[in-house]
């Protein structure tokens, strides 16, 4: 069986890349795992949540650690 490919959304993005930042990105992971992201070239960290936004996007929170 294929894996659920799901589109996030980063709800914490003001921490390391300002706020009004908008970060989406697409994982097959399952929730509760932390995959690591690049946003603009830079590593990031991201804890993927079952949570469901608007539109259908699931959230995503940046981990605040020293890359």
């Amino acid at each position: 069986m294929a894996a659920i490919v799901r589109t996030y959304l980063v709800t914490n993005p003001s921490a390391m890349f300002g706020p009004g930042r908008r970060i989406t990105f697409r994982n097959s992971a399952p929730a509760g795992s932390v995959v690591r992201i690049d946003v603009d070239g830079r590593p990031a960290r991201a804890l993927l949540t079952d949570t469901v936004l608007a539109g259908g996007l699931r959230a995503a929170e940046l981990q605040n650690i020293y890359l």
